[in-house]
C-alpha cells in the first residue's frame, strides 16, 4: 500500500519528518518497506521552447533543435521522435548533474554540437516509464525550473499483513496514524444525493455464499469529462496512471477507503439482468489486463443476458469497458467470498488493486454502501453526474450487534510487564476505533481479525513504546523451547555430515505430481507445483543429475527437510546419496567405489550420535526408473529416514581399567552361508562381561578346496578381555574361551582350523 503524506495530511494533523513518520508505523507493527520522493528529481532544469527542428546529417535517429529558455536560441542534438516546433519542453544546461551521476556537458553528437539535453518525464523522476520527451503545456512560461511545475512529495509503501485489510487505505492508515499520536481531522460524512429504488433492472445472485451483498447502481454522467488535476496526483503517487474520470473515480475511492468498485457502460450490457453465478464450461472473458481468459465453474463472473462481462473481484471485461463517450454507467459495489477470488486470482496470474483487497478477506462490510455513495459524491463533485436513476441491493446487512470481548487490565500488565493506566488503555483503543460496552470491548466492523482477549493486548503492546519498557526475566519462563532444541540437532547433524565429506544440497518442497510420492494441494501453486513432496530422494537424484552432468560423478550428498508424512502430516526427514568413488586416490592407492556400505556406516554413527532417528532405514540402490527421471547412467545409491524427535541421553563416563588385558586371536573355519551377525551373536551370548572388544581381522576362501574346504571359509577373530579390578590369569580366559568355542560349534559349526 503506497500513501502520499501529502495526502495523508488531508486526514492528520502531525509533526516530525518523514523518517520518523515510517518509524513509528514500523514499530507498531505496520512495516514501511520503501520511501520515495515524487515530482522532479533533477535540479537545474528549466522550460524551453523548440524554435527548430532539422534532421541530423550523419545520423538517422537524431534530430538538431534550435531551442529557447527565455535567454537566447541554443542548439541541443536529440534522439526523441515526439516532439515538434513550438514544443514546450524540460531542458537540461550543461553542468546539471542527474541522481545517477550524470553530469551534461557541451559537446558533439556525430558531428553536431549540443549545448544540453532535452528530458523526459522518466529521466527526470516524474514517472517510472515514459517515451519521448515530457511534453509540457502550450502556455508554460519559459526558463521555469521543473521543480516549481512539479513539486516533489514523499510517499511510504506499507507491507500490509494478510490479516489487516483495513490498512489498505487511507483511512485505515489514518486511524493507525491517530492511535500512534496523530490528531484526526474531521471531514465529515459522506455527502451523496439520495438513491431511490432502481426500476427497470434486475440482479440475481446464484449463491449468496459466493456474494453477501451486492449493490447496482445507474447513472447518467457527462462524456469526455477528464479527471482533476488533484485527482490525477493522487493516484500517481500511489502508483496509478488516468484512465478517464469515470475509471479514476472508483480507483480514488479505492485507495481511501479500501473498497473496490468498478463501472460498466450500460449500453454495451446485454438485457437489464446483471447475474452474479459461477462460470460455465467453455466460456470466455477479454479483460481490461488485456488478455482473454478462459474462466471454468470455479470462477465467479458477473454475467449478463449474453455471458461474463467481469471476473468478479479481480478484472473488469473489455466488452463492457467505459469510453470517453460513456453516457450511462452501472456502478457496481459488492462483497465477494475471498477463497473464491483468491484462487481465480492466482490461476490466472491476475494480481490487481481489487483481487488483493478482496482476496485477503476481512474487508468492512459497511464498505458497501460508503464506497458507493462516495463514487457517486466525486462524480458530482467533478461535474459528470447528470442524473441517477436509482440503487438496486441486493444480500443480508451488516451485523451491527458483536459480543463484547472481555480484557483484564492485569492479564495486560503481565503481558507487558509493567503497569499500564486504565485511561491509556481506553484512548488507545477508542482511537483504534473499538467501543467499551460493559466489562468488555466491541470490536469495529473493519476489524474483523479482533476475535479474543488476546487480540486486544496485542493491539496495545504494539503501540506500546517497548524501547521505554523494563526488560524482565520471567521466572517461569523456558529457557529454549523444543522447536529450539530440534533446531539445534539438526544443525549439529549438518555439521556432522559436513565433516565426513558430504554436501548439503535444498530444493523446493513443492513438486509436479509426477514426482515420486505427493500431497496434492488443493491449489496449486502452478504447474511446477502442484503437490507437497512425500519424499526427499527425487529432488535429491535430480541435484545428483546436474551435477554429473557438469562433469562431478564422485559424490556425497544429504538434504534434510520437511515432506507430507504419514496421513499427510509434515516431518522432518534426512536423505543421502552417494555416487562414483569413495575418495580421490592417487596413483599408488587402488579405487575404492561408494555403495551399501558407505550409507551404512554413517547411518548407524548418526543413530549412535543422535537419539531419536528410528532404526528404520531405507537404504538401497536407485532404480532404473528414477535414474531415468533424473537423467542419471551411473550407479547411485540413496538412503531416506526420520530424524524423528530428540530424546534425552546421558553420556557415558566409564573409566579406562588399569589393569592389563589378555587378547585371543581365534582362525574359524565354518559353512560360507553363515552370516557374521550370527558369528558376533554366538560369541556375545556366552561371553563374560570382561570381554572389551570383538573384531574381525581376517577373511578368506579357498575356491580350489586346498586349505580350506570347498563351501567355507576361514575368519579370523581377534577377542580381548579386561577386568576393571584384578589381572586375568590364563585359567579364566581358558575357561572363557572354551565356551565360546563351543557355542559357535553348536551355532554356527564352527571349528578351529588347526583341528581340521
Amino acid at each position: 500500500m503506497k500513501v502520499s503524506l501529502e495526502w495523508l495530511r488531508e486526514w492528520c494533523e502531525w509533526e516530525g519528518t518523514a523518517t520518523q513518520v515510517a518509524d513509528q508505523f514500523t514499530r507498531s507493527g505496520t512495516e514501511v518497506i520503501s520511501m520515495r520522493s515524487t515530482g522532479s528529481q533533477v535540479p537545474g532544469v528549466i522550460t524551453a521552447k523548440i524554435l527548430e527542428k532539422k534532421p541530423h546529417p550523419n545520423a538517422d535517429r537524431l534530430t538538431v533543435c534550435q531551442v529557447d529558455d527565455g535567454s537566447g536560441p541554443r542548439q541541443v542534438v536529440c534522439g526523441a521522435k515526439n516532439h515538434n516546433v513550438g514544443d514546450i519542453v524540460p531542458l537540461a544546461k550543461p553542468g546539471t548533474t542527474f541522481p545517477d551521476g550524470l553530469t551534461i556537458k557541451s559537446a558533439k553528437l556525430r558531428g553536431e554540437s549540443s549545448e544540453g539535453m532535452l528530458c523526459s518525464a522518466k529521466e527526470l523522476g516524474i514517472a517510472e516509464g515514459a517515451e519521448g520527451l515530457l511534453l509540457l503545456p502550450k502556455e508554460t512560461p519559459l526558463g521555469v525550473p521543473l521543480e516549481k511545475l512539479f513539486p516533489g512529495e514523499t510517499v511510504l509503501e506499507f507491507e500490509v499483513t494478510p490479516n489487516r485489510a483495513d490498512l489498505a487505505s487511507m483511512e485505515g492508515v489514518a486511524r493507525e496514524f491517530t492511535a500512534l499520536g496523530a490528531k484526526r481531522k474531521d471531514r465529515g460524512p459522506i455527502q451523496a444525493p439520495a438513491a431511490g429504488p432502481l426500476t427497470g433492472w434486475r440482479v440475481e445472485v446464484a449463491d449468496p455464499e459466493d456474494c453477501p451483498r451486492y449493490s447496482l447502481t445507474v447513472l447518467s454522467v457527462k462524456a469526455g469529462l477528464d479527471s482533476p488535476d488533484w485527482m490525477k496526483k493522487r493516484l500517481a503517487a500511489c502508483g496509478m496512471r488516468s484512465l478517464g474520470l469515470l475509471v479514476d473515480v472508483t480507483n480514488y475511492v479505492l485507495l481511501e477507503i479500501g473498497q473496490p468498485t468498478h463501472v460498466f457502460d450500460a449500453a454495451k450490457i446485454q438485457g437489464t439482468t446483471i447475474q452474479i453465478r459461477r462460470a460455465k464450461a467453455g466460456e470466455k472473458i477479454s479483460g481490461l489486463d488485456g488478455g482473454s481468459h478462459e474462466v471454468n465453474p470455479q470462477d465467479l463472473v458477473i454475467a449478463d443476458g449474453k455471458g461474463p462481462v467481469a471476473l468478479a473481484g479481480v478484472v473488469g471485461g473489455k466488452e463492457s469497458s467505459v469510453e470517453a463517450g460513456t453516457r450511462k454507467i452501472l456502478l457496481e459495489s459488492a462483497r465477494f467470498h475471498p477463497g473464491t477470488v483468491r484462487k481465480t486470482a492466482r490461476r490466472l496470474s491476475l494480481h490487481t488493486e481489487s483481487s488483493r483487497r478482496f482476496g485477503r478477506g476481512g474487508l468492512d462490510p459497511a464498505l458497501v454502501e460508503r464506497a458507493r455513495n462516495r463514487v457517486i459524491s466525486l462524480l458530482q463533485e467533478c461535474g459528470a453526474l447528470e442524473k441517477m436513476e436509482g440503487t438496486l441491493t441486493v444480500g443480508t446487512e451488516v451485523n451491527k450487534d458483536p459480543a463484547p470481548i472481555s480484557l483484564r487490565v492485569a492479564k495486560v500488565e503481565k503481558m507487558i510487564g509493567h503497569p499500564l493506566d486504565a485511561k491509556k488503555i481506553q484512548s488507545r483503543l477508542t482511537a483504534l476505533g473499538f467501543e467499551v460496552k460493559g466489562e468488555g470491548w466491541i470490536p469495529p466492523s473493519w476489524r474483523g481479525d479482533v476475535r479474543e482477549e488476546m487480540d486486544l493486548i496485542e493491539e496495545l503492546i504494539r503501540l506500546e513504546n517497548l524501547d521505554q519498557t523494563p526488560s524482565v526475566l520471567d521466572p517461569l519462563a523456558e529457557g529454549e523451547s523444543v522447536e529450539d532444541r530440534e533446531d539445534r540437532r539438526r544443525r549439529r547433524i549438518r555439521a556432522f555430515l559436513t565433516e565426513r565429506g558430504y554436501t548439503e544440497t535444498m530444493t523446493g518442497s513443492l513438486i509436479r505430481k509426477d514426482e515420486g510420492t505427493f500431497v496434492k494441494l488443493s491449489i496449486p501453486a502452478g504447474p511446477e507445483a502442484s503437490a507437497l513432496r512425500g519424499s526427499l530422494l527425487p529432488g535429491l537424484l535430480g541435484s545428483a543429475g546436474r551435477n554429473v552432468s557438469r562433469g562431478m560423478a564422485d559424490l556425497k550428498l544429504f538434504e534434510i527437510g520437511r515432506v507430507a508424512g504419514d496421513k499427510g502430516r509434515e516431518e522432518f526427514r534426512l536423505a543421502l546419496l552417494v555416487a562414483g568413488r569413495e575418495r580421490p586416490v592417487d596413483w599408488q592407492d587402488q579405487e575404492e567405489k561408494t555403495g551399501w556400505f558407505s550409507l551404512k556406516g554413517v547411518l548407524e554413527e548418526l543413530r549412535s550420535r543422535f537419539p531419536g532417528i528410528p532404526a528404520e532405514m531405507k537404504l538401497r540402490e536407485a532404480g532404473a526408473a528414477e535414474k531415468k527421471q533424473a537423467s542419471l547412467k551411473i550407479p547411485v545409491w540413496v538412503a531416506e529416514v526420520s530424524l524423528g524427535s530428540a530424546t534425552a541421553k546421558l553420556a557415558e563416563n566409564r573409566e579406562i581399567s588399569s589393569f592389563p588385558g589378555v587378547e585371543r586371536d581365534l582362525a574359524l573355519v565354518l559353512p560360507e552361508t553363515i552370516a557374521y551377525g550370527e558369528v558376533e551373536k554366538a560369541i556375545r551370548t556366552v561371553a563374560p562381561p570382561e570381554l572389551e572388544s570383538l573384531t574381525v581381522f581376517d577373511r578368506f576362501r579357498d575356491p580350489a578346496g586346498a586349505k580350506v574346504p570347498k563351501g567355507s571359509l576361514s575368519l579370523g577373530c581377534r577377542l580381548k578381555f579386561r577386568s576393571p579390578t584384578l589381572t586375568l590369569t590364563e585359567e579364566m580366559v581358558n575357561g572363557w574361551e572354551k565356551k565360546i568355542l563351543e557355542s559357535l560349534s553348536a551355532r554356527c559349526q564352527a571349528k578351529l582350523r588347526g583341528v581340521l
